[in-house]
């Protein structure tokens, strides 16, 4: 079995049952199969349109354009511009882990890598109105202004103390 996460899953799943099935009875269980129904319904759609992205990202960004300007050579040129994009992505993890896996094949660097995921949970613009309305503008440009240096120096960390082990990491999620 390559990718033993949804193996994993499934005795996740088992044993909530069996929960279930033990606290509140069997006729409890069908309740919570079409709740999971319906948020896996209320996903696919994002789900298909990351992966289509993901897919055509693979054709248009070539190995060597993402050498280039992500790669371990890239430097902090990299690790800038992969924050930028990481803060500039819309949607959730369905989307940008997606587009991240894309980039780790083609050959971006552990650094860019991590600064592009660190940017996108820390920087993301589309995320901003809702938190200024939610915690205030006060509390987000502190929150902001805080972690903006975070994606940037830790994608630098990243690439200078595991830069040499980008091909062991490659290989571990293809054998995953």
């Amino acid at each position: 079995m390559r990718n033993r996460t949804p193996f994993y899953l499934l005795i996740v799943a088992v044993i909530l049952a069996g929960v279930i099935w033990a606290s509140k009875g069997p006729e409890a269980i069908p309740a919570g199969l079409v709740a999971g129904g319906q948020v896996f319904l209320s996903v696919l759609p994002l789900l298909v349109a990351a992966f289509l992205v993901a897919g055509l990202m693979q054709v248009l960004a070539t190995k060597e354009f993402v050498t280039k300007w992500l790669g371990a050579a890239s430097g902090w040129k990299g690790i800038f511009l992969a924050c930028i994009g990481g803060g500039l992505m819309p949607g959730g993890p369905y989307v940008y882990f997606p587009i991240a896996g894309v980039l780790l094949q083609t050959g971006a660097g552990v650094g860019p890598l991590v600064a592009f995921v660190l940017a996108k949970n820390l920087w993301s613009l589309s995320r901003l109105p809702l938190e200024v309305a939610l915690l205030g503008t006060q509390l987000t440009f502190t929150r902001f202004l805080v972690t903006l240096a975070l994606p940037p120096l830790l994608g630098f960390l990243a690439e200078t103390f595991f830069g040499n082990r980008i091909d062991a990491i490659r290989k571990g999620v293809e054998t995953q």
